[in-house]
């Protein structure tokens, strides 16, 4: 489902009048309206937390957690207390999940939460580190976003992600390589900055749309990166040669003459040498 010509037309003639009349920005707004008006008619939320708030908010059952990523619970395992969804070293955040056990949770600190931290910090390098921000996402940064995606999901939709969450637990990240086909990370960078942080996931109308089912934003500031969930179900009866391609968003912030949409890259995903696996593919 793709907005008709009036439906775009229309939205960005009120983009216009947000702006106050001013002219010069008709193409900008004729791109915003189609992307943002494609999204809304594609995409429903499944989920959406803000990371900042007065009180903790925690997701999942802390009175009998389950472990979303290795399915135990205790006695069998171990759950010490609520855990940060996304983490502490990228910024404070008052989101947490229960349903995530402490030896899950020691195993994704220490890899690839630390690949996150410094993909985040790679987005917008502060100038005195001389250094260029970044042009790829590591496979561990990657499945750290999805690992936050999993967390915040509602419960009846995880059945769908069976071999996400087993690909999230596979350290061989250079074999996982061989799976990816024009996957990445769209990072936008906002003209203003949110005041408060926020995660969402949303989910496909349309089956037969060819788009991710499940997409995943995480919004920070002036930075936003998007992914879609690999491997989802609801995936496997789109064609092998079909691209099923992250939809982008304008991120329009500001008023009136400094309304501006989001500058944004597509991030490909960092690539080893080794010969690619016939017979897999990352959207099943």
């Amino acid at each position: 489902m793709f907005p008709a010509w009036e439906e775009i037309q229309h939205a960005a003639y009120e983009r216009w009048e947000r702006r106050g009349w001013a002219h010069g920005h008709d193409h900008e707004d004729w791109a915003a309206a189609e992307m943002d008006l494609a999204f809304q008619q594609n995409y429903r939320p499944a989920a959406e937390y803000p990371l900042a708030s007065t009180e903790p908010v925690v997701v999942g059952s802390a009175a009998q957690p389950r472990c979303r990523f290795c399915e135990r619970s205790a006695p069998r395992t171990k759950f010490q207390r609520p855990r940060l969804i996304v983490p502490h070293a990228v910024a404070a955040t008052t989101l947490y999940s229960a349903e995530i056990c402490d030896e899950c949770h020691k195993q994704f600190a220490t890899t690839i939460d630390v690949d996150f931290e410094a993909f985040w910090r790679a987005l917008d390098p502060p100038p005195a580190e001389d250094s260029t921000p970044a042009a790829t996402v590591s496979i561990g940064a990657f499945k750290a976003m999805v690992r936050m995606a999993i967390q915040i999901a509602p419960a009846r939709e995880l059945a769908l992600f069976n071999d996400t969450l087993e690909w999230i637990g596979n350290p061989d990240h250079d074999f996982d390589s061989s799976l990816f086909e024009g996957t990445g990370c769209l990072v936008y960078r906002l003209h203003v900055p949110y005041d408060v942080p926020w995660v969402s996931l949303s989910r496909r109308i349309d089956a037969d749309a060819p788009l991710p089912y499940a997409v995943f934003m995480l919004v920070m500031g002036r930075r936003v990166a998007e992914i879609a969930l690999p491997l989802c179900s609801r995936d496997q009866d789109h064609d092998e040669a079909e691209s099923l391609k992250l939809p982008r968003r304008s991120f329009t912030t500001g008023h009136g003459h400094e309304m501006r949409s989001a500058e944004s890259r597509l991030l490909p995903l960092e690539h080893t040498n080794r010969p690619k696996r016939r017979g897999m593919r990352l959207f099943a």
